[in-house]
């Protein structure tokens, strides 16, 4: 009986969570943009780069091609040390929009291990317009993402806005997890905005004021960290400017990137992605987090009692059920906003598979395993 009480409090504790995100998602307005809407916003489009060659000329072309017009924004590109052909693509392609500098050839900037922090502290130094927008090299936005950032700071009058990012369909089991992975992760980061819960971004689509850096000091007294250049700085602004974060809600502001396509760097990447919540002053992302992880850790425990006769199968199909039916609920509407697809045999497949992945990355954290980057 304890068993069950204890399986029907996580059960209960788990669904009035993803609730609470639910609510707050659909709380949030999408993001339209008049026909009529003129922008004004001077725009420094950031972009830090290392061993890109891959990506970076789709990623470039894509930022020139925005529906904005070009006297309002420029493109700083700081090569991070690559040591493939990164910077002569760069060169190659000659626009005008673009200004590229390397980060080895200012060493005051350089502060190991957060070169990418130090990347973009050097950016917004040369920047010629007040509002940054930060993207990867490895990213394509849509032609409209400029046009609804500045229309979205305009009715919010924010000082940082986090903005939605997707994978690329997949056609493996592992890229659709992941792809469905950031979507749900898309829309808790909206509702957690818009709530006060908890603040989240991500640095692949994220954009501030310059003098709102400033004035919280960049990434001063973070830089031990080698990644958090999105976390560390949205949580200084929520303390500096408490009213002025928000999300932008659209699909025409979603930044397309490549899901991991190998196992080890994906788990890598996520290790990573933890790894710098310790150094977050608020405390209630790492607790849900560690919540999520106890309770999938608590669905094996009653699996494997129920196997053994330990106790009932009940507290299993209470944690189990639950989970089911409050997930469906999130990626239902995580997936018509970012209008992803999977059938009922993928999506079951996914549960078990994703049960596991999570326990394999607590385990790489209890173990003190550190992701990439380092």
């Amino acid at each position: 009986m304890g068993f069950i009480l204890i399986a029907v409090l996580l059960g209960s504790a788990y669904l009035c969570l993803q609730l609470y995100y639910v609510y707050y998602w659909l709380k949030k307005p999408e993001v339209i943009v008049p026909a009529e809407f003129i922008p004004s916003l001077k725009i420094t489009v950031v972009v830090v780069a290392h061993n890109e060659e891959e990506s970076i000329e789709s990623c470039i072309e894509g930022i020139v091609k925005q529906h904005y017009s070009q006297e309002l924004f420029e493109i700083i590109v700081i090569d991070d040390r690559s040591s493939d052909g990164t910077v002569e693509l760069i060169k190659k392609m000659q626009s005008p929009l673009v200004r590229i500098f390397q980060l080895t050839d200012y060493p005051e900037f350089i502060h190991p291990p957060a070169y990418k922090k130090s990347a973009i502290e050097l950016a917004i130094s040369m920047a010629q317009h007040d509002w940054i927008v930060l993207t990867d090299a490895d990213c394509i936005p849509p032609a409209e993402w400029l046009r609804n950032i500045a229309y979205a700071q305009s009715i919010t009058d924010a000082v940082f806005l986090a903005a939605p990012i997707s994978y690329s369909s997949g056609h493996t089991m592992l890229e659709k997890m992941q792809e469905m992975e950031m979507s749900v992760l898309m829309l808790i980061t909206a509702a957690g905005i818009r709530s006060g819960l908890h603040d989240m971004a991500n640095g692949a689509n994220m954009s501030f004021s310059k003098q709102a850096f400033l004035d919280v000091k960049g990434y001063e007294g973070n830089y031990q960290y080698a990644s958090g250049d999105d976390m560390f700085l949205i949580e200084k602004m929520r303390y500096a400017f408490p009213d002025r974060i928000a999300f932008v809600k659209s699909g025409n502001a979603i930044v397309e990137t490549l899901p991991k396509n190998d196992w080890s760097s994906l788990i890598k990447q996520r290790l990573r992605w933890a790894g710098k919540n310790k150094g977050l002053k608020n405390p209630v992302f790492r607790n849900i987090w560690f919540f999520i992880g106890c309770y999938h850790v608590s669905i094996i425990i009653a699996l494997v009692s129920g196997i053994y006769k330990l106790s009932s199968w009940w507290p299993f199909f209470i944690l189990i059920i639950v989970k089911w039916i409050v997930d469906s609920l999130i990626i239902y509407y995580s997936s018509n906003f970012f209008r992803t697809r999977l059938s009922f045999l993928d999506y079951f497949r996914m549960h078990i598979v994703y049960m596991f992945y999570i326990l394999r990355i607590g385990w790489n954290l209890i173990l003190g395993r550190k992701g990439d980057w380092y």
